[in-house]
């Protein structure tokens, strides 16, 4: 029992339970514990959520406004919820008892002892219908505790027996609603736990929200598929502790329900051949639906950033010397073509006009067209995929389950990623981007990616309800791309180094010469503070703060669950919303979790 008490923070006893669906027969034994537990009714086809919400809404502004010293306002709301809730047949809901209790106290607190009267009269109501009644804390006095002792004596009521059940009539199909009276002091809850009688397994725990000492929780059709339910009821006190219960675990009590066996169809040998078999109900889902969502979508970024090249940082932690130099030209020559096209001959020239004196033998030797063709990485974490949209046509197979093609484009990526202009002829660049203080650049934008994929969902709910959700799974081919940011500035320039931390030299290791940082070709025999030197600082100077935001290209192939739902607005409208919890692999292996919701045409 210890398991099943510790998910439940509890309320206050006497019980009193009430069935929408009303069982056979109750059996079970009552523990002997310290408090009364009042008497049960199982009362099939009670509509209680309409007016009892009323009555709820009304106790609340009412004290809300007692609160605010607005006594008339909060007396006439109560007035017209007592009046409302008795014309619609709630004359004995133990929740209106709540609302005389609430006048009482208003009448008290306004107007004093002069209006005894009506004072007792409405306590008198009051512990009529709920022995325990609560008087909410800032409406409590001695003086009124005394009046409630007077009520219980005056009305002629008694505290609550041990259970009672009304003859159980049997209404196949519909929820078990259980309501429990609380007599503990202020602080206690109370807990269902309950199991199909044809069940040998755990028994399972359902809080029951109170509202005053009336505390109710529903067990759905669906859950209790019309069969036999064995159940006990645990109140508990402030501390945690059970004080009260109907049933144990080892004896429950059962609610007999003999609609699932009077639904078990005949055997061959008992078939009337005169008796045709009843017709399956249709679904009420739709047959068609064509679906437009918008949505959003994040995930874990891990791998390669799509259009940023492995960075240099030449500051001493890095020792940047004829490979990098190497591959910092050759990038720049290659523009947006592959670096590994490059011929030979490209590279000699272009090492020989644009690096740094006598080093051209160098940089071809520490040349690896691999290397000079990495992709920055990305440590994995959590990114966003800001905007997309996805068309749908799925088609209903059986009187619960579609399967449906779909497809998903992104349209925004949200990156930001500036480098030197490559449509300008290398002269050009050189002078306007690769050697200018303040370098502009332009932005490499990303262009839409593209999905596609069938999926399969398993409606849930009940048949002709408006709202129903749904779960299932879905697969294909494509690509997505993920958000990143970077952490270091663009390179407007185009040399592979962040402008943010451009340097005109590196010196090395301990020991190791100087090697200028290309461009800064004679950085190492100028002084620090002038020539290349200082034309690295100005760059440094005017970067931009904001750091590069890049992205990570995740496909081809994905996966995964999915869960949402259908509300059938009109015949031929409705609204959805899903969420797509997948795995996308395998070149860069991720998880995109993608929300959406939009309309549906429905046929």
């Amino acid at each position: 029992m210890d398991s099943l008490f510790a998910s439940f923070s509890p309320f206050r006893p006497h019980v009193f339970v009430r069935s929408r669906r009303t069982p056979r027969a109750v059996t079970g034994l009552l523990s002997g514990l310290s408090l009364l537990l009042a008497g049960a009714l199982f009362t099939p086809g009670l509509a209680h959520a309409g007016p009892r919400d009323d009555m709820k809404v009304a106790y609340d502004r009412a004290l809300a406004d007692a609160n605010n010293l607005e006594y008339d306002s909060a007396l006439s709301g109560l007035n017209g919820a007592i009046a409302a809730a008795e014309s619609q047949g709630h004359q004995a809901d133990p929740v209106l008892a709540s609302l005389y209790m609430l006048r009482a106290a208003l009448t008290f607190s306004a107007e004093g002892r002069g209006a005894k009267d009506r004072i007792l009269a409405d306590l008198q109501r009051a512990v009529s219908l709920n022995y325990y009644v609560v008087v909410p804390m800032e409406m409590r006095s001695d003086e009124l505790a005394g009046y409630m002792q007077d009520a219980r004596r005056a009305s002629g009521a008694t505290a609550p027996q041990p259970i009672t059940l009304t003859d159980p009539v049997e209404s196949c199909g519909e929820d078990l609603h259980f309501e429990v009276l609380l007599s503990v002091p202020d602080g206690g809850t109370a807990a269902l736990y309950w199991r199909r009688a044809s069940s040998t397994g755990e028994f399972e725990g359902a809080e029951m929200p109170a509202f005053s000492n009336v505390a109710e929780v529903e067990i759905s059709a669906s859950e209790h598929g019309d069969e036999s339910i064995e159940y006990f009821i645990y109140a508990f006190d402030a501390s945690n502790n059970p004080v009260a219960n109907l049933g144990l675990q080892e004896q429950p009590l059962v609610i007999e329900q003999r609609c699932a066996a009077a639904a078990i169809a005949p055997t061959d040998g008992d078939k009337d051949p005169d008796v045709a078999a009843a017709p399956k109900e249709p679904s009420s889902l739709p047959r068609v639906w064509i679906n437009l969502g918008l949505g959003t979508g994040f995930g874990l970024a891990s791998g390669q950033a799509e259009n940023t090249y492995r960075q240099f940082f030449p500051r001493g932690s890095q020792v940047y010397g004829p490979a990098e130099s190497g591959c910092a030209i050759a990038r720049w020559v290659a523009g947006t073509r592959d670096v590994k096209t490059l011929t030979a001959p490209e590279l000699s020239m272009a090492f020989d006009a644009y690096g740094a004196p006598g080093t051209q033998q160098q940089m071809i030797q520490a040349y690896d067209p691999d290397a000079c063709a990495e992709r920055h990485p990305v440590s994995t974490g959590f990114a966003l995929a800001p905007f997309h949209i996805e068309p749908e046509v799925s088609f209903r197979v059986g009187k619960r389950v579609s399967i449906g093609v779909y497809s998903r484009l992104q349209l925004v990526t949200g990156s930001s990623v500036y480098r030197d202009d490559p449509k300008k002829d290398l002269q050009t660049s050189f002078t306007e981007d690769i050697r200018s203080p303040d370098p502009q650049g332009i932005r490499q934008a990303s262009r839409f990616t593209w999905a596609v994929g069938a999926k399969f969902k398993y409606f849930l709910g009940k048949e002709g309800k408006k709202l129903r959700p749904f779960i299932g799974g879905f697969a294909g081919g494509g690509s997505a791309r993920l958000r990143v940011d970077m952490g270091f500035a663009n390179d407007r320039n185009g040399n592979s180094v962040p402008d943010n931390v451009e340097i005109g030299r590196d010196n090395g290791l301990t020991g190791s010469p100087c090697y200028p940082v290309w461009p800064y070709n004679g950085a190492c025999g100028d002084d620090l503070a002038g020539g290349d030197n200082a034309l690295a600082q100005q760059v440094a100077q005017n970067a931009d703060s904001t750091s590069r935001v890049d992205t990570v290209r995740i496909g081809p192939v994905f996966f995964g669950a999915l869960v949402g739902f259908n509300y059938q607005i009109a015949k031929h409208f409705a609204v959805f919303g899903e969420a797509h919890i997948g795995g996308w692999l395998p070149s860069q292996a991720s998880m995109l979790i993608d929300l959406s919701i939009g309309p549906a045409l429905t046929f």
